[in-house]
Parts: structure tokens; C-alpha cells; sequence
């Protein structure tokens, strides 16, 4: 097949570590693992990469493996799932650390969350049996290491180090799907790459394939067809989700308000920080609550630092812990909140109509907002409110899903400019990033209240007009 005819998730795949759209510090992590095997065999012999899907976990085994000259045998361990059939296919390999063609060996088992079940058990003890005799390093690849596999997978964990894999940030999915718009030769907006980015939820995989399918014998990608792509992990299901949890009255009852969610545990936790505020309205009650979430946080914390014995207590404290910590809470007042934030605005109410509804509080402005309406939906948008096109109003939901990505999206252009600023200024004076945005850019900001200052300084650094604007600004 020519490049010309590979999918996109082929033809753009990372050859190089420069390549990656990010978790270099687990990858840097894998890769000492690995030289630790040119001094012998180590007291850990195989790895477990744990992450969400599409953040890079093979494809950086498979760099790691052609930097350092390994010849990778790679198994999808769902496709051989008891002892008879790994033993088949891995036979004496485990055994042989040099290939016929003088390479060493490395044994990569992808897929392990595919391994379940009774029948599967044969299975993760054989690849327990092969990491035991192995004289080549082993990788093993999951999404998560869930309370439901945990037991499961323990004897593999013990004998392995964990090395934790995160989602893509979405500027670093933005960046990458701007270089492959632009080999590919197709015209897409900056503000429509944001969409699909924010869209990805860090999976760049499944992006680069949404890409792929709506560009498909295009040259140009609207909004539109952003727009139509569907949510990959069903959050329309999450509000009923996180009401039932709040409901919930006994341990069992929340954690079966859970097992139901399409999301990962991390975003979970996110939508139950968002909501405790919205639905435990007593402040004793709210802090109880705050302080069992910490205490899950803590849990979470520890459980990935080799322990994943606590992560049940992690979802203990996370359900149960924050839904029985109410008693006299009745939940805040919409109402009342809205009249908050238009009274900031410098707002009469009188010129905003509202109506509770089953999904949640309808506001409706009585009157032409004209420019203003972008700040007043702004303020709303923090309160997780979506405007109704056609019906002429905001719809705030009683279940508020997380605000952090439409506060990504508010600071999205500022922060684009202050990464283009950031490395002109750290070039000329021989620092790192980090430390020009902690030290030098809030200085400038306050130099460029002059306009002479602010001029000589955009000469010297060599600023766009649009990068000088924002520090001024």
C-alpha cells in the first residue's frame, strides 16, 4: 500500500521521540528501564503502561525499541487469552534474549484489559510463568488499572514497574493536528482545529481518525462538520449519573450509581466537584464533603504509587463518602445565582425572564443585548449554561458538567501568545520558559504601559504586532 492510501493514524504516526505529542517523562521513565537490561536482567523484568487509549503507550514502546535496537515480538494479549495459546506463541522466546538476526528481544503484550473472565485466568498466570523466566524485557499495555482488575492483574503488577501515561493536552493535539492539515493540504480554520482538539478529550488516535473521515476527499473542514461528530464516551448519560449518586443513600447504592458511567473515574471526579457546590448547600455538610473528595484524591495518589489496593477506598470516599455527607442540603438556587452574576454584570433582573424546566433553568433576555450579549453568555457559560438557538435562551442544567474546558477555550489565544512570547524572550536571554513566564512576563506587562519602552523592547525581541498587543494588554 502506498503512503498516499495509509490511514492517517499510519502515515502520521511518530518516528522519532520528537515526534510525540507528549508523556516524554513516562517514555524518558521507560527508556531507563530498558538500559537497565544492557547490565543484566533487573529486579523488576517488565513494565506496565497504564493510560487512557490514543496517548501514545506502543507507539513509544515501538520508537523506544528501533532507538535502542530491540526486535519487538508484540502480542495482543485479548487474542490469546489462556496458558495453552501464550505458550504457543511465545514458546522459548521469553527464554532467547538475542533474535537469529542478533537483535535483542523485547516482549510486548498489548490489549491486557482484553484478558477477563474465568477462562482468562490460565492466561495472566502464563504471562506471570513467562515474566518469571524471561531474559528479555516485557512491556504490558492496559487502559487502567481499575478496582475490577485490580486482583486480577496483581501478581503482574508486583513483579513490574508502573509507568502511568496521561491524556494529550489539547494544545499539544491542536499542534499536531495543524502539522497534519498542513501536509495534508487541507484548509481548516484555527478556531475549527480548537473544536476538534477540545473534541479529542486527549485521545489523539481517535481524532487524527475523525480528522481523516470528515476531511475525506475534501480540501476544506467547516465547524459544521465538527459539529457533527459524536461524543465518544456518552456524556448525555452522566447528569442522571451524578443525580443518582447524590441520591444515594448507602455505599452499595452509590457505587452502582457509578459502575453505570461511560467516563473515566477522573472525569467523574471532576463532574462531582463541580456539582458538590451546586447540590450541598449547608456549609458543614459541603465541607465534610470537600474533605471525603481530598481524601480520595490522597487515595488515588497513592494507589498509583504502587498500591492499587487503595484505589478502592478512593472510590469509596469519592461515592459514598461525598453522597452521605448530606442530610440538610436541598441544593443552591439557580434563581438566585443568576440574579448574582447579572447584578455583577450591572444588570437589571427585570431584563431576564426565567422558568424551571425538567433539564434545568431557562433564562431569556427581554430585551436586544446587542454587543453585550458575549459577556453575559460568558458569565452563564461558568455556570455550565448553553444557548439555545432558536429558542432565544439559555438553558442552565441542574447537573453542571466540568467548566475546565470552556475555561481552557476563554484563555486559549492569550496562552497561545504567551508560549510565542515566553520562548523569544527566553532565546535572548539564555533562560528556560518556565522561568520567563514565572519571573520576566509579568515584569513586561508593566514595562509595556510605556509606549517607548514597550516599542524598543518589540524591536529588540523581534514581536509580531498581535504579541506586543497582548502584553500591552
Amino acid at each position: 500500500m502506498s503512503d498516499e492510501n495509509l490511514p492517517w493514524v499510519v502515515k502520521f504516526q511518530p518516528k522519532l521521540i520528537k515526534d510525540l505529542a507528549d508523556n516524554i517523562e513516562a517514555l524518558n521513565e521507560l527508556k531507563l528501564w530498558l538500559k537497565k537490561w544492557e547490565h543484566g536482567i533487573p529486579e523488576k523484568k517488565a513494565a506496565f503502561l497504564i493510560g487512557p487509549p490514543g496517548v501514545g503507550k506502543t507507539v513509544s514502546v515501538h520508537i523506544l525499541a528501533n532507538e535502542m535496537n530491540f526486535d519487538v515480538l508484540e502480542i495482543n494479549a485479548s487474542d490469546y487469552r489462556t496458558r495453552t495459546r501464550m505458550e504457543e506463541l511465545i514458546g522459548r522466546a521469553a527464554t532467547q534474549n538475542i533474535t537469529i538476526f542478533g537483535k535483542r528481544r523485547l516482549i510486548l503484550f498489548d490489549e491486557m484489559e482484553g484478558i477477563s473472565g474465568r477462562e482468562d485466568l490460565g492466561g495472566i498466570a502464563a504471562i506471570n510463568d513467562i515474566i518469571k523466566e524471561t531474559h528479555s524485557p516485557i512491556v504490558l499495555i492496559a487502559t487502567s488499572l481499575t478496582e475490577e482488575n485490580e486482583e486480577k492483574f496483581r501478581p503482574l503488577g508486583e513483579k513490574s514497574i508502573i509507568i502511568e501515561y496521561h491524556s494529550i493536552p489539547t494544545l499539544n493535539v491542536y499542534s499536531k493536528l495543524a502539522e497534519i492539515a498542513k501536509e495534508a493540504k487541507i484548509e481548516i480554520s484555527p478556531e475549527v482545529l480548537e473544536a476538534l482538539a477540545i473534541h479529542s478529550q486527549g485521545d489523539l488516535r481517535s481524532v487524527i481518525n475523525d480528522f481523516e473521515t470528515i476531511a475525506f476527499g475534501r480540501e476544506t473542514v467547516s465547524f459544521e462538520d465538527v459539529k457533527n461528530l459524536e461524543s465518544r464516551d456518552r456524556k448525555e448519560f452522566t447528569p442522571i449519573i451524578i443525580r443518582n449518586l447524590f441520591a444515594a443513600r448507602t455505599l452499595l447504592e452509590a457505587k452502582k450509581a457509578i459502575n453505570q458511567a461511560y467516563i473515566g473515574y477522573e472525569e467523574l471526579f471532576d463532574w462531582i466537584y463541580e456539582n458538590i457546590p451546586l447540590i450541598v448547600d449547608d456549609p458543614g455538610e459541603l465541607i465534610e464533603a470537600l474533605e471525603a473528595l481530598s481524601q480520595a484524591d490522597i487515595f488515588d495518589r497513592r494507589a498509583k504509587m504502587f498500591n492499587y489496593r487503595l484505589q478502592k477506598y478512593m472510590y469509596n470516599d469519592m461515592t459514598a463518602g461525598v453522597a452521605l455527607s448530606q442530610s440538610k442540603s436541598h441544593g443552591t438556587d439557580l434563581t438566585k445565582q443568576v440574579q448574582i452574576i447579572v447584578s455583577k454584570l450591572g444588570y437589571s433582573t427585570n431584563i431576564f425572564s426565567s422558568n424551571e424546566t425538567i433539564n434545568g433553568l431557562t433564562v431569556k433576555p427581554t430585551r436586544y443585548l446587542g454587543d453585550s450579549w458575549r459577556s453575559v453568555n460568558d458569565a452563564f457559560r461558568l455556570l455550565g449554561a448553553v444557548w439555545i438557538r432558536g429558542g432565544g435562551a439559555w438553558l442552565i442544567p441542574y447537573i453542571r458538567p466540568p467548566q475546565l474546558k470552556w475555561r481552557y477555550i476563554r484563555t486559549f489565544t492569550s496562552r497561545k501568545k504567551m508560549q510565542s512570547v515566553s520562548a523569544k524572550v527566553a532565546a535572548k536571554l539564555h533562560i528556560s520558559k518556565s522561568e520567563t513566564v514565572k519571573e520576566v512576563i509579568p515584569l513586561m506587562h508593566i514595562m509595556f504601559r510605556n509606549k517607548e519602552n514597550a516599542a524598543s523592547i518589540s524591536e529588540w525581541l523581534g514581536l509580531e504586532e498581535e504579541e506586543s498587543d497582548w502584553l500591552h494588554g
